[in-house]
């Protein structure tokens, strides 16, 4: 049995002691005795008392430490184990570091038991049905560990109350893009071992490519682009209006990079009061300059301004993903021939979902994630603000009974005084 406050009882215990110590405190009447000199007494009620140390009144002595014992217990909430049972949390890898998602779900089928929980994150999390592993759909987003762990821990403090213990198991590639800073803090949260189990990770294209752009013979950025060292994927760049064509490309599971020249070549919705800035930042490139800030991007954020206003969004697009830049540059300026512009051109034209790191993590990451020691004990997942004890209401019944009980025994003691 396991307690959800377990502080309420040595509150109860020090109250029952107390209780005990106060009946040794006694007041009693002194015994009456003739005296020669009576006859010069008035004819009063006597109240005089002496003190004494002497236990009294033995039955009220009970029922009141019972009834500040029963309090104690239902505040404490007694919880009761769930008879040695072991339930099992799966996370499983649907992100592009993923080579084989039949291999994510065969993995699932061995160690996901009845009861247990599946949970399917890539740079998000969320629980997935159980009863079929047509569920772990592959993505292309970037996966995060970080984002795993967190819905796991939510579904231990589910699963506590109908288990002693939790076991965490993560299906996953365990690349080098999985994890942030704050995967290990996060892990810090899970109070027990986690077994890893590995599949293969997709392979990165080695085949180089070079970029391909449309836009006009003058056109400042695209000469910039031409700069770029050769890509990883085919990206295709449109410095005009979008076709269908391109749209189709996209769905092929190529990146399309739509960024417009001017306000005329872009169908998005403005700013409700348009401005400039003076910067824009994605992952560790900056560019620094005097920037139209024109359009209202929808989409995940890919770039930022200064005052972190998406410059640039990626949405999904069939296999591929078309990426929107937001990002006027002005065409006399030589921005586009800095080095600080091939370097923020390089995260703008990455793989849907951004830059890969498919190594994978070292021996001591994996140490770390996996940590040692027992199963994650479900009195540690508990939830004390959410959970109940059922004994709770019985145990305050009790209690009540009890004062009920001790005020009758009272009554009755001073009728017979």
């Amino acid at each position: 049995m396991t307690w959800l406050i377990p502080t309420a009882l040595t509150v109860a215990a020090v109250g029952a002691i107390a209780t005990i110590a106060l009946h040794f405190i006694a007041r009693s009447r002194p015994i009456a005795e003739p005296l020669p000199t009576a006859r010069f007494i008035p004819d009063r009620a006597i109240h005089a008392r002496t003190r004494s140390l002497a236990l009294t009144d033995v039955l009220l002595m009970l029922l009141r430490v019972a009834a500040v014992l029963l309090i104690g217990f239902a505040v404490a909430g007694p919880l009761f184990a769930g008879n040695g049972k072991v339930s099992r949390i799966v996370l499983a890898d649907r992100s592009r570091a993923v080579a084989s998602i039949d291999a994510i779900r065969d993995s699932v089928r061995a160690y996901l038991r009845p009861g247990g929980e599946l949970i399917a994150f890539d740079s998000s999390a969320s629980l997935a049905r159980t009863t079929t592993m047509d569920s772990i759909i592959a993505t292309k987003e970037r996966g995060s560990l970080s984002a795993a762990i967190s819905a796991a821990v939510r579904g231990g403090v589910r699963a506590a109350p109908n288990a002693d213990s939790i076991e965490l198991v993560i299906v996953s590639p365990l690349t080098r893009e999985e994890i942030d800073a704050a995967t290990l803090k996060i892990r810090a949260a899970w109070p027990g071992r986690i077994r890893l189990v590995h599949v293969a990770a997709s392979e990165v294209a080695a085949k180089p490519t070079r970029v391909d752009v449309r836009s006009d013979a003058n056109d400042g950025v695209a000469a910039g682009l031409s700069l770029l060292p050769a890509l990883i994927a085919p990206v295709r760049v449109v410095r005009g209006r979008l076709t269908a064509d391109d749209s189709a490309w996209a769905r092929a599971g190529n990146v399309l990079v739509h960024w417009p020249a001017a306000d005329a070549d872009a169908d998005w919705p403005h700013r409700a009061s348009i401005d400039a800035i003076g910067g824009v930042t994605v992952g560790k490139a900056t560019l620094v300059g005097r920037f139209p800030r024109l359009w209202a991007l929808s989409g995940r954020a890919v770039a930022r301004w200064a005052d972190g206003e998406p410059a640039a969004v990626e949405q999904p697009a069939g296999a591929g993903c078309i990426r929107h830049v937001g990002i006027l540059i002005d065409e006399s300026s030589d921005l586009p021939l800095r080095e600080s512009f091939r370097s923020f051109a390089n995260e703008m034209l990455a793989p849907c979902g951004g830059s890969r790191a498919a190594s994978p993590l070292d021996s001591a990451t994996v140490a770390a994630i996996a940590g040692a020691g027992p199963l994650a004990s479900s009195s540690r997942l508990r939830d004390t603000t959410t959970a109940t004890s059922r004994l709770m209401p019985w145990l305050l019944l009790a209690a009540a009974l009890a004062l009920i009980a001790e005020l009758s025994v009272r009554r009755s003691a001073s009728r017979f005084a």
